[in-house]
């Protein structure tokens, strides 16, 4: 009885290091390592399995001679059977996890040679092609537009004064006779200069009546016909007839037929006291005024110097000379 429950406990305790041995071929938990940075993870090794303990057979037991056992008197007992434990777990603390094999730095590269480069002058670059710079365009200026004669109309009514140049006489000059003048003041139209003062100016004597031995005064009359502009043109104008009639005779006339009278009473008195003396005025006043019939009155006359004004009659175009 005694052999069998130590077979029965060898069979358990060969059983349980099988199961320990079992148990220790198990992978270990992957350690964990926590990635610092950039820095790769070091290589984790597999930690090195532990050999299980060799496990040493039974030592060969020698069966003895059982000898058949004595009729019990009693009702046989159940034999009991030993049943195989599970060898308890070691509490033994499980070795420390190998360190992490640190990977051997990588021998560092052998430094390439160094070339040694001389410092040569880099060639000079070629002269780059001057451009050649363009003519600048010459502008010419565009030539003066040909100037537009003006023309400039003198109206019907306008005035000019004039100075005479000679002496005109009704008793000297015939219709038709010339005469010069000067402008006395400039003839100025729209703001131009048509005449500058003592411009020339020409004219004509359009009537020259003398006075009758009896009755009548002289008279003479004028026009302008052309003037001298400030561009050297003769400009042909046609004014009014400017007339002066002259001074009335009568009174000079009376004058000489009253002296004349007197002088015939005078004489006619010395002659033939009163009756002579009547007879002496009426021949003296007969001769006076046969005196008086056989002159004539006085002339029309315009001396040099003299101002006059004429009126031109009607409009007169004046187109200006270019220089």
């Amino acid at each position: 009885m005694n052999l069998k429950v130590v077979i029965a406990f060898l069979m358990g305790l060969v059983v349980a290091l099988g199961v320990a041995v079992l148990l220790k071929k198990e992978p270990p938990p992957a350690l964990v390592t926590e990635i610092v940075g950039n820095q790769p993870p070091a290589p984790t090794t597999a930690e090195p399995v532990v050999p299980g303990v060799p496990v040493t057979p039974p030592a060969p037991t020698t069966a003895e001679p059982v000898t058949p056992p004595a009729p019990a008197p009693s009702a046989p007992k159940p034999a009991v059977t030993a049943t195989a434990k599970p060898a308890p777990k070691s509490t033994k603390p499980s070795p420390m996890p190998a360190p992490a094999a640190q990977p051997k730095p990588e021998p560092a590269p052998a430094p390439a040679p160094v070339q040694t480069v001389r410092n040569e002058p880099a060639p000079a670059p070629a002269p780059a092609p001057t451009p050649t710079p363009e003519p600048a365009p010459v502008f010419k200026p565009d030539p003066p537009k040909a100037r537009v004669a003006k023309t400039i109309t003198i109206p019907a009514g306008t005035v000019l004064n004039v100075r005479l140049n000679e002496k005109v006489s009704s008793g000297v000059q015939t219709n038709g006779d010339a005469f010069s003048a000067t402008m006395d003041q400039p003839l100025i139209i729209d703001g131009l200069v048509i005449a500058e003062r003592g411009a020339k100016v020409e004219g004509v004597v359009v009537e020259a009546t003398r006075s009758g031995r009896v009755k009548g005064r002289a008279s003479i009359g004028l026009e302008l016909k052309k003037f001298h502009s400030s561009d050297g043109q003769y400009v042909t104008i046609s004014t009014d007839t400017f007339r002066k009639e002259a001074e009335s005779s009568a009174k000079s006339d009376a004058a000489k037929v009253g002296a004349a009278a007197g002088i015939g009473a005078a004489i006619g008195a010395i002659a033939g006291g009163g009756k002579g003396a009547a007879i002496g005025a009426a021949i003296g006043g007969g001769a006076g005024g046969g005196g008086v019939l056989a002159t004539r009155g006085k002339p029309a006359e315009l001396a040099a110097e003299e101002r006059l004004s004429f009126r031109i009659a009607t409009d007169v175009q004046v187109t200006e000379r270019l220089k």
